[in-house]
């Protein structure tokens, strides 16, 4: 009874504060450009009435900011950080968030095949019976670009489970989410004729499953590898393989 009223302490009550809506605006601000690097925020009395907003909310916002490393506070002045600096010396999401196509594609050609090939020399029974359930839940709605990417990404995610190491896991997962927005999103919403596309990514999948299966590290890395520059080429991307 004392650990389950504990635990009520954590019930949230609100989803999201004023001060983290201001932080969420002000970094979308930044990411795509309309804050310039080196900008000077307004002095924090008229910029928290401009805003409607407490001084401290304001100052929650910045703290935010400041953590994630999108902003600098200073003796006389809140500044915007340059760009090359938040993505190197920034959390591993703003990095992300910052970086350019180039830059997250020769991000995720590089780690990602290392972590399918780390997954065929740990993968057990159980969770390839798994794989192969999410393959054929694929397979099952192939005619259905919606619903495909669904189950596309959960293929791929299970696969990364399967690695069974969690800082890998991690940061997959991070880039994942962007990744899936602007690379697979976009394969999945085009308006042109994505089907033998779409035949030959299930195509790839089978193979992928048959090499982890077998615990062909080098095969199931191969296939992966493969799979995202596919995915590549049919966003019309440019990029020199690794």
């Amino acid at each position: 009874m004392e650990n389950e009223n504990l635990l009520d302490e954590l019930v949230v009550n609100e989803i999201r504060t004023q001060s983290d809506y201001l932080a969420d605006k002000i970094r979308d601000m930044i990411i795509s450009r309309d804050l310039k690097d080196d900008f000077k925020f307004p002095n924090e009395i008229e910029f928290s009435k401009k805003l409607n907003v407490s001084r401290a909310t304001l100052r929650e916002a910045y703290k935010v900011l400041a953590t994630q490393g999108f902003i600098r506070i200073a003796k006389h002045g809140t500044y915007v950080k340059h760009r090359d600096d938040i993505a190197k010396h920034g959390d591993f999401v703003a990095s992300l968030e910052l970086a350019d196509e180039r830059e997250m594609l020769e991000f995720v050609c590089t780690l990602e095949p290392e972590a399918v090939a780390l997954a065929a020399k740990k993968i057990d029974d159980t969770k390839l019976k798994k794989l192969e359930e999410l393959l054929n839940a694929c397979e099952a709605v192939a005619d259905n670009s919606k619903e495909l990417m669904k189950k596309n990404y959960e293929f791929h995610a299970f696969v990364r489970e399967a690695a069974d190491n969690t800082l890998i896991i991690s940061a997959l997962a991070a880039y994942y989410d962007i990744f899936n927005q602007q690379i697979i999103g976009k394969i999945y919403s085009s308006d042109t004729d994505i089907a033998a596309f779409r035949t030959n990514s299930l195509k790839q999948h089978r193979e992928l499953l048959d090499a982890l299966r077998n615990h062909d590290a080098e095969k199931a890395k191969e296939i992966e590898l493969q799979h995202l520059l596919d995915d590549i080429e049919a966003h019309d991307i440019r990029f020199q393989k690794p």
